[in-house]
Protein backbone atom coordinates (compact mmCIF):
# COMPACT_ATOMS: atom_id res chain seq x y z
CA UNK A 1 0.00 0.00 0.00
CA UNK A 2 1.02 3.50 -0.55
CA UNK A 3 2.44 5.67 2.14
CA UNK A 4 -0.58 7.67 3.95
CA UNK A 5 0.01 11.65 3.85
CA UNK A 6 -2.62 13.53 5.64
CA UNK A 7 -4.16 16.19 3.13
CA UNK A 8 -7.04 17.23 5.66
CA UNK A 9 -8.69 20.73 5.30
CA UNK A 10 -5.91 21.64 2.15
CA UNK A 11 -6.40 22.93 -1.40
CA UNK A 12 -5.85 21.53 -4.68
CA UNK A 13 -7.59 23.64 -7.61
CA UNK A 14 -10.80 23.67 -6.30
CA UNK A 15 -10.91 21.05 -3.92
CA UNK A 16 -11.15 21.14 -0.34
CA UNK A 17 -10.12 17.78 1.49
CA UNK A 18 -12.55 17.26 3.80
CA UNK A 19 -11.72 13.28 5.55
CA UNK A 20 -10.02 10.18 4.17
CA UNK A 21 -12.02 8.19 2.14
CA UNK A 22 -10.66 4.55 2.59
CA UNK A 23 -8.11 3.15 -0.19
CA UNK A 24 -8.99 2.06 -3.98
CA UNK A 25 -8.32 -1.40 -5.53
CA UNK A 26 -4.57 -0.99 -5.89
CA UNK A 27 -4.41 0.03 -2.16
CA UNK A 28 -3.86 4.14 -3.16
CA UNK A 29 -5.65 6.28 -0.46
CA UNK A 30 -9.07 7.92 -1.29
CA UNK A 31 -10.23 11.50 0.37
CA UNK A 32 -12.90 12.90 -0.06
CA UNK A 33 -13.01 16.41 -1.79
CA UNK A 34 -15.99 19.05 -1.87
CA UNK A 35 -15.44 21.09 -4.90
CA UNK A 36 -16.45 25.28 -5.27
CA UNK A 37 -19.57 24.24 -7.07
CA UNK A 38 -20.82 21.86 -4.30
CA UNK A 39 -19.59 18.55 -5.89
CA UNK A 40 -18.53 15.89 -3.53
CA UNK A 41 -16.01 13.41 -5.17
CA UNK A 42 -13.53 11.36 -3.53
CA UNK A 43 -10.04 11.68 -5.63
CA UNK A 44 -6.63 9.82 -5.39
CA UNK A 45 -3.96 11.55 -2.94
CA UNK A 46 -1.57 11.54 -5.89
CA UNK A 47 -3.91 13.21 -8.34
CA UNK A 48 -4.17 15.75 -5.75
CA UNK A 49 -0.52 16.37 -4.86
CA UNK A 50 0.34 16.16 -8.79
CA UNK A 51 -2.25 18.29 -9.51
CA UNK A 52 -3.60 16.07 -12.08
CA UNK A 53 -7.39 16.43 -10.59
CA UNK A 54 -8.35 20.24 -9.71
CA UNK A 55 -11.97 19.64 -9.75
CA UNK A 56 -15.20 17.65 -9.92
CA UNK A 57 -15.10 18.20 -13.71
CA UNK A 58 -16.27 22.12 -13.53
CA UNK A 59 -12.95 23.08 -14.74
CA UNK A 60 -12.55 21.65 -17.29
CA UNK A 61 -15.85 22.32 -18.74
CA UNK A 62 -15.74 26.14 -18.45
CA UNK A 63 -11.76 25.98 -19.42
CA UNK A 64 -13.07 23.85 -22.47
CA UNK A 65 -15.62 26.37 -23.28
CA UNK A 66 -13.59 29.57 -23.06
CA UNK A 67 -10.45 27.89 -25.24
CA UNK A 68 -12.81 27.11 -27.49
CA UNK A 69 -13.56 30.73 -28.29
CA UNK A 70 -9.84 32.27 -28.10
CA UNK A 71 -7.90 29.65 -29.98
CA UNK A 72 -8.16 28.95 -33.90
CA UNK A 73 -6.82 25.32 -33.76
CA UNK A 74 -10.35 24.04 -34.11
CA UNK A 75 -10.16 22.79 -37.75
CA UNK A 76 -6.77 20.85 -36.83
CA UNK A 77 -7.33 17.09 -36.60
CA UNK A 78 -5.83 16.93 -33.11
CA UNK A 79 -8.88 19.29 -32.34
CA UNK A 80 -11.45 16.55 -32.62
CA UNK A 81 -8.93 14.16 -30.39
CA UNK A 82 -8.57 16.42 -27.71
CA UNK A 83 -12.73 17.48 -27.58
CA UNK A 84 -13.18 13.78 -27.20
CA UNK A 85 -11.01 13.46 -24.42
CA UNK A 86 -12.62 15.72 -22.58
CA UNK A 87 -15.78 14.74 -23.04
CA UNK A 88 -15.31 11.64 -21.96
CA UNK A 89 -13.17 12.33 -18.90
CA UNK A 90 -15.63 15.43 -17.58
CA UNK A 91 -19.52 14.77 -19.31
CA UNK A 92 -21.12 11.95 -17.37
CA UNK A 93 -23.58 11.78 -20.05
CA UNK A 94 -21.50 10.96 -22.77
CA UNK A 95 -21.17 7.25 -23.57
CA UNK A 96 -18.14 6.53 -23.17
CA UNK A 97 -17.94 8.40 -19.24
CA UNK A 98 -18.00 4.80 -17.80
CA UNK A 99 -14.95 3.80 -19.46
CA UNK A 100 -12.84 6.94 -18.25
CA UNK A 101 -14.10 9.61 -15.95
CA UNK A 102 -16.47 7.55 -14.22
CA UNK A 103 -13.62 4.88 -13.26
CA UNK A 104 -10.96 8.27 -12.36
CA UNK A 105 -9.38 8.80 -15.38
CA UNK A 106 -8.52 12.64 -15.49
CA UNK A 107 -7.33 14.54 -17.92
CA UNK A 108 -4.27 16.65 -16.56
CA UNK A 109 -4.82 20.33 -15.94
CA UNK A 110 -2.43 21.68 -18.28
CA UNK A 111 -4.39 19.75 -21.41
CA UNK A 112 -7.47 21.59 -20.37
CA UNK A 113 -6.30 24.19 -22.63
CA UNK A 114 -5.66 22.61 -26.20
CA UNK A 115 -3.13 25.08 -27.07
CA UNK A 116 -1.15 23.20 -24.14
CA UNK A 117 -2.40 20.24 -25.36
CA UNK A 118 -1.67 21.20 -29.09
CA UNK A 119 2.06 22.62 -27.95
CA UNK A 120 2.65 19.10 -26.40
CA UNK A 121 1.44 16.70 -28.68
CA UNK A 122 1.42 18.35 -32.21
CA UNK A 123 -1.15 17.74 -34.80
CA UNK A 124 -2.54 14.32 -35.12
CA UNK A 125 -1.18 12.47 -37.85
CA UNK A 126 -3.74 11.07 -40.38
CA UNK A 127 -5.00 7.72 -39.68
CA UNK A 128 -3.81 7.42 -35.62
CA UNK A 129 -5.89 8.12 -32.72
CA UNK A 130 -4.73 9.23 -28.65
CA UNK A 131 -3.49 6.46 -26.96
CA UNK A 132 -2.54 6.27 -23.73
CA UNK A 133 0.92 3.93 -22.80
CA UNK A 134 -0.33 2.63 -19.32
CA UNK A 135 -4.36 2.78 -19.30
CA UNK A 136 -4.57 2.38 -15.45
CA UNK A 137 -3.34 6.40 -16.15
CA UNK A 138 -4.79 9.56 -16.90
CA UNK A 139 -4.08 11.90 -19.72
CA UNK A 140 -1.05 13.65 -19.76
CA UNK A 141 1.87 14.13 -22.01
CA UNK A 142 4.09 11.31 -20.12
CA UNK A 143 1.29 8.78 -20.68
CA UNK A 144 -0.05 9.74 -24.60
CA UNK A 145 1.31 9.23 -27.79
CA UNK A 146 -0.54 9.11 -31.50
CA UNK A 147 -0.89 5.50 -32.41
CA UNK A 148 -2.99 3.18 -34.91
CA UNK A 149 -6.52 2.08 -33.98
CA UNK A 150 -5.40 -1.67 -34.01
CA UNK A 151 -2.64 -0.28 -32.20
CA UNK A 152 -4.39 1.27 -29.30
CA UNK A 153 -7.10 -1.29 -29.14
CA UNK A 154 -4.41 -4.10 -28.59
CA UNK A 155 -2.72 -2.46 -25.97
CA UNK A 156 -6.16 -2.62 -23.71
CA UNK A 157 -4.62 -6.15 -23.02
CA UNK A 158 -5.67 -9.62 -22.27
CA UNK A 159 -8.88 -10.27 -19.72
CA UNK A 160 -8.05 -11.69 -16.52
CA UNK A 161 -10.71 -14.62 -17.16
CA UNK A 162 -8.82 -15.46 -20.83
CA UNK A 163 -7.88 -19.11 -21.03
CA UNK A 164 -6.71 -19.27 -24.88
CA UNK A 165 -3.26 -16.45 -23.87
CA UNK A 166 -5.01 -14.15 -27.44
CA UNK A 167 -7.15 -11.14 -27.00
CA UNK A 168 -11.38 -11.88 -27.84
CA UNK A 169 -10.75 -15.33 -28.27
CA UNK A 170 -11.76 -17.82 -25.33
CA UNK A 171 -12.12 -21.66 -24.91
CA UNK A 172 -15.85 -23.11 -24.30
CA UNK A 173 -15.76 -25.88 -22.17
CA UNK A 174 -19.52 -26.40 -23.14
CA UNK A 175 -19.14 -27.43 -26.51
CA UNK A 176 -14.90 -27.22 -26.66
CA UNK A 177 -14.89 -24.91 -28.82
CA UNK A 178 -12.91 -21.37 -29.23
CA UNK A 179 -15.52 -18.56 -28.63
CA UNK A 180 -14.38 -15.30 -30.91
CA UNK A 181 -15.67 -11.76 -30.10
CA UNK A 182 -14.44 -7.87 -30.27
CA UNK A 183 -14.74 -4.98 -29.09
CA UNK A 184 -16.41 -1.52 -31.32
CA UNK A 185 -18.51 1.70 -30.17
CA UNK A 186 -18.17 -0.01 -26.68
CA UNK A 187 -20.33 -2.78 -27.61
CA UNK A 188 -18.94 -6.31 -28.17
CA UNK A 189 -19.53 -8.18 -31.21
CA UNK A 190 -19.61 -12.16 -31.34
CA UNK A 191 -17.54 -13.19 -34.30
CA UNK A 192 -18.04 -17.11 -34.40
CA UNK A 193 -16.81 -20.28 -32.83
CA UNK A 194 -14.14 -22.51 -34.11
CA UNK A 195 -12.56 -25.62 -33.25
CA UNK A 196 -8.73 -24.60 -33.70
CA UNK A 197 -7.21 -22.26 -32.02
CA UNK A 198 -5.32 -21.19 -35.83
CA UNK A 199 -8.87 -20.51 -37.22
CA UNK A 200 -10.37 -18.77 -34.34
CA UNK A 201 -7.08 -16.40 -34.17
CA UNK A 202 -7.48 -15.71 -38.00
CA UNK A 203 -11.42 -14.59 -37.26
CA UNK A 204 -9.87 -12.39 -34.58
CA UNK A 205 -7.61 -10.89 -36.74
CA UNK A 206 -9.87 -10.77 -39.53
CA UNK A 207 -12.49 -8.78 -37.10
CA UNK A 208 -9.77 -6.47 -36.09
CA UNK A 209 -8.96 -5.45 -39.74
CA UNK A 210 -12.77 -4.72 -40.35
CA UNK A 211 -13.90 -3.25 -37.13
CA UNK A 212 -10.83 -1.22 -36.18
CA UNK A 213 -9.92 0.73 -39.55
Amino acid sequence: MSQKINLKGQAFGRFTVLEEAGRDKHGQVLWKCKCECGEIRSVLSGNLRRGLTLSCGCLGVEKAKKSNTIHGLRYLRMYDSWRCMIRRCNNPKDQAFGYYGGRGIKVCGEWLDVKVFYKDMGERPKGLTLERIDNEKGYYKENCKWASRIEQQRNHGIHKNNTSGVQGVSWRNRDHSYSVYIMANYKQIHLGCFKKIEDAIDARRQGEMEYWR
